[in-house]
């Protein structure tokens, strides 16, 4: 066995995970970071400068394995408060083989945590759709938020900024998305995955912080009404994005 040393447990209440694996890939890291919340449970397994292999632990069976989209649901769970990361360094450890690796399809991108992706060539995204479809629905959510007089344009920058580390395609300051009345202009492009949930996150985030008081109930039942109503008049319309609404409304939407 090699060389094996264990960094002190973190925290996720003050810990930007995404930030950690950058700063780990970036010195060429050889190891494991096993991440531990209430509900969630997952191991990172790093070699150098190479995309992350991501396996989550079924909390019944103890078993790991590797799914599509286990990146992008562990540095969401990674924002919840209270969890605890450690790091696990092991120079002499090989590649991470997953068991359930031979059962995926070589077409399946592996995100790298920076919101980009290892494709194959036979892998191929129509994004015309997907952008049409993120346009619908941020123009949704605004219609609502302008409903109630509020700002659109400043909340959805704030929550950009927020995201940025863990979604930089999100980060405003970087000119990879751009949004004005209905259009997303895309300049750079992310894993699909990455771009659904860290776009349907800073839509949620948006709604969850002007939903306050005693109106909260009405406003997040015209988010959804706004997003059932482009969903309903244009076919398809919301696109990879139907699954969120409800999340991202704090309310059932479809």
């Amino acid at each position: 066995m090699g060389n094996i040393k264990q960094f002190d447990s973190l925290s996720t209440s003050y810990v930007n995970l995404a930030a950690l694996i950058r700063y780990l890939r970036e010195q060429d890291f050889a190891g494991s970071i096993h991440v531990l919340l209430d509900q969630y449970e997952a191991d990172v397994y790093l070699n150098g400068q190479g995309a992350p292999t991501v396996l989550e632990i079924d909390s019944s069976t103890r078993q790991a394995s590797r799914n599509e989209g286990a990146l992008e649901r562990l540095m969401v769970h990674a924002r919840e408060p209270g969890g605890t990361i450690t790091v696990l360094e092991d120079e002499s450890a090989p590649p991470v083989k997953s068991v359930d690796d031979g059962a995926r399809s070589s077409a399946n991108p592996v995100d790298d945590g920076e919101g980009t992706a290892t494709k194959t060539p036979a892998e191929e995204i129509d994004w015309d759709p997907l952008v049409r479809a993120s346009g619908e629905l941020i123009a949704a959510v605004e219609r609502a938020v302008q409903s109630i007089e509020s700002d659109f344009a400043a909340n959805f920058r704030a929550a950009r900024i927020e995201l940025g580390d863990d979604y930089p395609f999100l980060d405003p300051t970087a000119g990879s998305l751009e949004y004005s009345d209905g259009v997303v202009t895309l300049n750079e492009r992310p894993s699909a995955g990455a771009y659904v949930t860290g776009l349907s996150e800073c839509l949620r985030r948006v709604v969850s912080k002007l939903a306050v008081d005693k109106q909260a109930a009405r406003f997040r039942e015209r988010v959804a009404v706004e997003m059932a109503v482009t969903a309903r008049l244009r076919t398809n319309a919301m696109g990879e994005f139907t699954t969120h609404l409800d999340r991202i409304a704090g309310t059932r939407v479809l």
